[in-house]
């Protein structure tokens, strides 16, 4: 069985597992989905901004008492050097739990972004000038790029289209570049769910200069486009950064073969119906779907070697943990939650296999 580590997570909690994922759920979920460890998001209320709250979600987290699956944090960053050099104290101390730091260039779920490009630069800095060499991984979009006015709930494409273009993205990917060059910063820059081809030939340039930095795609950024936001339940694929043109997607998977983007994450973040359709929540559910993406990537060509490393391997060895080998049973949990993103494509590739 091909080993799994999904390093895009977001667990933020709440009443039911599916209107905000829980730990508990999402490792109950990553057990019987195959996958061998979560990596998740601070976007949490309260952020996970702190040492104290840091610990504190990873003992909610060991008392589910899922052994099989390794649970790490990503702890999110502020503009506020002082905020950030204790959250270097904190990586150091725990450690492979707390795998990297999260940087939000743009807003996004819980507004958590820090959004002016001198604080950005900041934070480069103070983290070259304590040392660090851990990863800081980037939601890059860059905020006077977008426009949220823009999208209209009655024609969801318009948020992919006009309120967070694709140039929001690269514009944002080709800053954290710079400031990494800028600052001397000697860790390692993970760009997140990249979406967009030519911030994955930026990443790639980046890389020929000796920039230690590396870029993750979602499959969703792989299997569709932004039409299939102007189909009836379009306001089910609002997520950020958004769906691309068509011809993206196939450009993206191309990247991929050729080893141009590092690896593969779900950026897994499910909202209940009526968060999804009357309150327009961005995020896509995908945790459940791994065996699923499996087969989807070996019907495009790809080994199982390949798409371990992509899946498993190099997330592994950039953030330097290792996981259990999950060897549950495969328990399908897809109607775990409220709707099946991928239920089209698991009809046409005839999953689950029996």
């Amino acid at each position: 069985m091909v080993k799994v580590l999904d390093i895009h997570v977001h667990d933020r909690g709440g009443p039911e597992a599916y209107k905000g994922e829980t730990p508990q759920h999402a490792l109950e979920v990553a057990r019987d989905s195959g996958v061998s460890g979560i990596f998740v998001m601070p976007n949490t209320k309260p952020a996970l901004f702190t040492e104290e709250l840091v610990r504190e979600r990873l003992v909610q987290a060991a008392s589910a008492g899922i052994k099989d699956v390794f649970y790490g944090i990503y702890m999110g960053l502020t503009k506020d050097p002082e905020q950030v050099k204790r959250a270097v104290d904190t990586y150091r101390k725990l450690h492979p739990k707390v795998v990297g730091f999260k940087l939000y260039a743009g807003h996004s779920v819980n507004e958590l972004g820090v959004v002016d490009e001198e604080d950005q630069f900041r934070i480069f800095e103070t983290l070259a000038k304590v040392g660090y060499d851990g990863v800081l991984a980037v939601h890059c979009e860059k905020e006077n790029r977008m426009d949220n006015k823009s999208f209209n709930q009655e024609v969801p494409i318009t948020h992919a289209q006009l309120a967070r273009p694709e140039l929001a993205e690269i514009e944002s990917v080709r800053d954290m570049i710079n400031f990494a060059f800028r600052s001397g910063y000697k860790g390692k820059l993970d760009i997140k769910h990249i979406s967009s081809p030519r911030a994955v030939e930026d990443v790639a340039r980046a890389k020929q200069k000796g920039l230690d930095i590396a870029c993750w795609v979602c499959p969703h950024h792989i299997i569709y486009d932004w039409t299939r936001m102007e189909e009836e339940d379009g306001l089910l694929y609002k997520m950020n950064p958004p769906l691309r043109k068509p011809g993206s997607p196939q450009k993206m998977l191309e990247y991929l073969k050729k080893g141009m983007i590092d690896g593969i994450e779900t950026d897994h973040a499910p909202h209940s119906w009526d968060d999804k359709t009357k309150s327009c929540c961005s995020g896509v559910s995908g945790l459940a779907h791994w065996q699923l993406f499996i087969e989807y990537f070996r019907n495009q060509g790809l080994s199982d070697p390949q798409i371990e490393k992509l899946a498993y391997k190099n997330g592994a060895e950039r953030h330097g943990v290792e996981t259990p080998n999950n060897k549950n049973p495969i328990k399908d949990r897809r109607k775990d939650y409220s709707f099946d993103h991928h239920k089209d494509l698991a009809d046409k590739l005839g999953w689950p296999k029996n």
